[in-house]
Parts: C-alpha cells; structure tokens; sequence
C-alpha cells in the first residue's frame, strides 16, 4: 500500500481509477485546475471534484471536509452556465468518501475504504458517466448470500452428488430462481415452496421436484395445473439442461437458509464479483463462474448500440423520421448476460432471466 506524500502518486492514482471504469482521464477530466489563487486536484465539469490527501490522512478526513466542499462551491460558474459537479470525492489513497452535497450537505453519501472497491464497484459509477449505487448493508447481505452457495457447492461436490458440471447447473440454476422470485419472475415464491415441502415430506427429493421446476423454466408452454402451474419460459439457455441432483436433509435446510434473503436487494454486481473471490480459482473454474464486470460490458455496448442510438436521434429533423426511429427501436432485441439474473456467467450457460 502506497504510503507516500498526496503530491508524489495522486494523479498516477487517479489515472488508473479512472481505467478501472473504462475512462480515459485526459478526455474528461483536468489535474491542477486554477480556483481563484488555488489549485484543484482534480476536476470533471459538471460531474465530479477529487481532492487527494496523504495517505496518513486516511483516518482523519473529516477534517478536510470543508475544504472540499468549499472547492465544490467555488466550481459553479454562474456566468458560464456551469452548475457545480453533482458528486465530490475526499481520498486519502486507501479511504475515500464519496459527496453528493447538492442533495445531501451533512454528511457523506458513503465512506469507503479502498480494499473494499470491488465490493461496492457501483458506487463510483460516476466516474464512467453513470449513475452510482450505494450499497450499503446490501454489500453485507450479498457477502452472506454468497458464503451460503459456496458452501452447498463445496458440500455436494465432496460427497459427489453429481458430476461437476450438472453441479454447476444446479448452483446456477438455483441462484437465478432466488432472484426471479423475489423480482416477481417466479409465481407464489415457488422455487421456496418446493423446498419447504421437500424439508416436510421427506419421502420426497429434489432430483425430481426441482428438476421439474428447471424443466419447466425450460418449457416454452407454459402449465394451467401441479406444482408448477404459471411457470414462464426462461430463455437464455440457462435451463437447456435442468440439472438433476439430490439433497440431503441437512443440504436442503442449507439451500432454504439462502432462499430466505431478500434476493431483490442482492447486489448483482457485487455478487459476480464476491462469488469469483469465494470459491477461489479451482473451484471457480469447476463450477464455470466467471464475472464480467459492468464497466466492462459497456466498453462494447456503448459503442455499438448506445453511441449509435443517440447519434440518430440528435440527428432527427422531421416527425417522419422520429417516427421511424420509434418504429425501429421497438423492432430492435438486445440479448443479455447480465442484470438481474445474477451478474455472472457460467462457462456453459448464459445467465439470462427474461426476454430481452
């Protein structure tokens, strides 16, 4: 960890944070902007001020605060029509706080330290031109979600229960319909309903009960009746091959305990990212879990499906031409591997949980 002086790394530090998000610094943001006598560290108009502090100033960043906003309100350039950047980030090089201060003055948005980043990737979105999520508890709640799923992989992988890659499905398969139900995609919570009737009955098994819940999200006929009546199509090719496997009393109690979070408020981008980490690189590639960053994905869809988009609507000149725009945009399918499903791909399956 650096432990130098803010002045020696700072815009070497900015440069490649900045790469992390797919930005190239130069093209958006300057260093040492002139300020009436004063110089910022770092400023991207209209969107974000970076004040750097020493690394020995990591615990005392509360000191600097009104510093930095003071900068923040100086940015605004009223005769320019220049509004003051929406977010203001205080660094000390291994702790950052992230400011909103046009919405929220008292305190900061979120206070991060820097070995935490991959887990909160989100919060900086900004720094890409998009819009930040903060986390917060749900980082907590995603980290606990995901030490329950290595768990029961690693569990059936020891007594093996299946071979790898039906194990694999299994996990997969059983993530998405945690999410799906709490997002609404999965009538009555029923991947839940399955298992609290296998833990009650157990003359009954998984390998037939919720292989027949995969083999139906596989069915693009959709059931009137049983247990899995209302069941919808999932495309993707996730349940292409619905994996049977067998759970012992013990596993399916294990799996009910990760169907009890709140799945909807699950990070997905935090997850790739966490589950990655969890199951270590053996087990990563046994189980074919491989995350793609967010910011990495619109390096491509940015320039291919964005940029053109908003190129053609600046250029619409007659209602006719807005019309037929319209027309094509509704006729337009993107296909993802991303969102809501789980935010990370599997080797063998795309993780998409609805019709794009």
């Amino acid at each position: 960890m650096y432990e130098g002086s803010e002045r020696g790394e700072a815009q070497t530090f900015l440069n490649e944070l900045f790469q992390c998000y797919g930005t190239e610094r130069s093209e958006v943001a300057a260093f040492e902007h002139a300020q009436a006598g004063r110089f910022l560290d770092l400023i991207w108009p209209r969107v974000c001020l970076i004040e750097m502090k020493a690394p020995k100033e990591a615990k005392q960043l509360a000191k600097h605060r009104a510093q930095a906003l003071a900068y923040w309100i100086d940015a605004a350039d009223a005769v320019n029509n220049v509004p003051a950047p929406r977010w203001v980030v205080l660094c000390a090089f291994r702790r950052l706080e992230i400011w909103e201060p046009g919405a929220f003055p008292k305190e900061p948005r979120l206070v991060l330290d820097l070995i935490d980043l991959p887990d909160q990737y989100d919060a900086l979105l900004f720094l890409r031109g998009g819009e930040p999520v903060f986390a917060g508890g749900q980082a907590a709640l995603t980290r606990e979600a995901v030490v329950h799923l290595v768990d029961l992989h690693e569990r059936l992988g020891t007594r093996r229960a299946a071979d790898s890659d039906v194990l694999r499905d299994f996990v997969l398969q059983c993530v998405w319909c945690m999410f799906a139900e709490d997002l609404g995609q999965l009538p009555e919570h029923r991947f839940t309903a399955i298992i609290d009737d296998l833990i009650a009955n157990p003359q009954r098994s998984s390998a037939d009960d919720l292989h027949g819940l995969f083999e139906a999200l596989n069915d693009k006929t959709v059931a009137t009746h049983g247990m899995y009546a209302g069941v919808q199509y999932a495309n993707g090719g996730l349940f292409e091959h619905p994996a049977r496997v067998h759970l012992d009393p013990d596993e399916l109690v294990h799996l009910r305990d990760a169907a009890r979070f709140q799945w909807n408020q699950v990070q997905p981008s935090i997850f790739g990212s966490l589950l990655e980490g969890g199951l270590g690189h053996d087990q990563q590639w046994a189980l074919g879990a491989h995350y793609t960053h967010e910011a990495d994905i619109q390096k491509v869809v940015q320039p291919t499906i964005v940029e053109p988009w908003i190129e053609r609507i600046e250029s619409l000149k007659t209602h006719k031409e807005a019309v037929a725009a319209q027309n094509a945009s509704c006729m337009s399918r993107i296909a993802s591997c991303a969102g809501s499903s789980a935010a990370f791909t599997s080797a063998r399956s795309s993780f998409v949980a609805k019709e794009a």
